[in-house]
């Protein structure tokens, strides 16, 4: 409603001649992120639903044996923050810090993954697709718990 008052605000502003409109200020909803199309928007819940059963490259916090493969579980928990965003003709990128942990058996040891992804998405009719996930830091470690 705010957003909405300012906007019309700025608009009677430009209208009168009383000085420029200033843009109305950028959403403050820390799990939402705005995009050009109001129906077209991806939030971390949003994220979280996207990237189970997709995979990415990752090592040890160490930044050893680079050469695993950690694959996204739809049971396994998942902690996304939207960090930024930047809208482009072919899509939409997105940085996110992710936690993410394993659910070991009783004969397995626990891992924690974390650290920044970018996610590439591209605009399928009225919806986004994640397409495609690069590693920036994220990294595991065994047997630490959240």
């Amino acid at each position: 409603m705010t957003r909405i008052t300012l906007t019309i605000t700025a608009i009677l502003l430009a209208l009168t001649g009383c000085g420029p409109a200033s843009p109305p200020p950028a959403t403050t909803t820390p799990n939402v992120l705005p995009v050009a199309d109001k129906s077209l928007t991806i939030t971390e819940d949003q994220i979280t639903r996207d990237i189970v059963g997709k995979d990415v490259q990752i090592s040890d916090v160490a930044g050893d044996d680079p050469s695993n493969k950690w694959t996204f579980e739809a049971d396994e928990y998942r902690h996304v923050e939207i960090l930024e965003s930047q809208r482009s003709d072919k899509g939409l990128t997105i940085v996110i810090s992710m936690t993410t942990r394993n659910n070991p058996k009783p004969d397995e040891d626990s891992i924690q993954v974390s650290g920044k992804l970018r996610l590439i998405y591209e605009q399928d009719g009225a919806k986004w697709v994640l397409n495609q996930i690069e590693n920036l830091t994220f990294k595991y470690s065994i047997g630490v718990g959240i």
